[in-house]
């Protein structure tokens, strides 16, 4: 509660808060011994007797203008320091997510070579009948900070499955994927990105998240290094989701585009995150 105190005029007691009585008066204040509205006695010399009063030069109303443009200049600071705020918060947003798919497989310790080099994490969207073949390479995904991701057991579209089998495919990745590194995905990314309201609602009924992209680098039908690396910076925006592959194919120039991906990013202010 604040404390109100009282203040005696000349018509009766006033109650007035001392926070802002303080604050007015020293508002007031500050801006006539800046403008010079009020005279102050200079120390006295030698012989000379100590002036007596303080007398204000200036009339009440030259005093509110000043006070006004005192709080015009306040405001015009405060908006300075939201949008200086508010430009922080953008740039500590510029952030992008890498992600590969369909491992994992020969390619993917090279893509976590390099990922540890540039001290880099992602996220990997394992199909199920690759962990057992990988399992090693599956505990060093987990073991070196990156995230899993379910993505079907096989790869099929999943708007052509019935909800049995659309469930069938997620269970049985997600209890694969756990009994080989110890850990249970808590995102899904659908094969092809292909789902519908049926297929979705069977993934969420697992209490998974999905997962999709922005930035599709079609890595998997082998381009070119340079385009790969290319399409990946040249699209990227802030928050967002690159998609790559460490399996499913050749992936020499995938893992060749990695690290020029990386490096160029990091060029642009980009930070690197979980998706």
């Amino acid at each position: 509660m604040t404390e109100i105190v009282n203040k005696q005029s000349a018509t009766g007691n006033t109650s007035v808060a001392p926070g802002r009585s303080r604050r007015r008066i020293g508002a007031q204040l500050a801006v006539g011994l800046v403008a010079g509205s009020l005279v102050v006695g200079a120390a006295p010399q030698a012989g000379q007797a100590a002036p007596a009063t303080v007398t204000a030069a200036a009339p009440a109303a030259s005093t509110a203008r000043q006070v006004q443009a005192a709080e015009a200049a306040a405001l015009r600071v405060r908006t300075l320091e939201v949008a200086y705020s508010a430009a922080a918060a953008k740039a500590k947003r510029k952030t992008v997510a890498l992600t590969f798919d369909d491992g994992p497989s020969k390619y993917t310790p090279q893509v976590l070579d390099i990922l540890k080099r540039n001290n880099v994490k992602a996220t990997f969207c394992m199909l199920g009948n690759n962990v057992g073949p990988y399992q090693k390479t599956a505990k060093r995904i987990v073991r070196e900070g990156h995230r899993l991701c379910n993505h079907s057991r096989n790869h099929p579209d999943f708007t052509g499955l019935s909800s049995s089998s659309a469930r069938s495919q997620v269970v049985w990745t997600q209890k694969k994927i756990k009994s080989v590194t110890g850990r249970s995905p808590q995102v899904f990314r659908f094969p092809y990105g292909a789902s519908n309201s049926r297929t979705r609602k069977v993934v969420r009924d697992q209490g998974l998240r999905i997962l999709g992209w922005t930035v599709d680098t079609r890595d998997w039908s082998r381009p070119g290094t340079s385009v790969i690396v290319s399409r990946a910076v040249g699209n990227t925006r802030p928050g967002g989701v690159i998609l790559m592959h460490d399996g499913g194919g050749n992936r020499s120039q995938t893992v060749a585009a990695l690290d020029k991906t990386i490096k160029k990013l990091k060029a642009k202010g980009y930070t690197f995150v979980l998706a």
